[in-house]
């Protein structure tokens, strides 16, 4: 998967929107619009969106237990029951 951003400006990223969303969608390219030289928005396919979306999940839970350390505890196999419940729709 290609990691890398390809800059385009909002002018373009207007112009060739279906051109850029297909890109996204099916070469999984990601795409960093900008308005008057600056970064506004990102255009990333929705498969991209979710590996994103599960990844801060997991750094969210890293952090948390991380936070909780010292605190009671509950059983891994709890836990692994709740988050299989979390993913169970992604």
């Amino acid at each position: 998967m290609e990691t890398g951003l390809k800059t385009i400006d909002a002018t373009m990223a207007r112009a060739k929107l279906g051109d850029i969303l297909a890109r996204a969608r099916y070469g999984r390219q990601r795409f960093l619009v900008e308005q008057r030289g600056q970064p506004a928005a990102v255009i990333i396919g929705y498969e991209d969106f979710q590996e994103l979306m599960a990844l801060l999940e997991d750094l969210e839970d890293v952090r948390d237990m991380l936070q909780s350390e010292g605190e009671p505890t509950r059983p891994l196999s709890e836990y692994l029951d709740e988050r299989k419940e979390r993913y169970a729709n992604v």
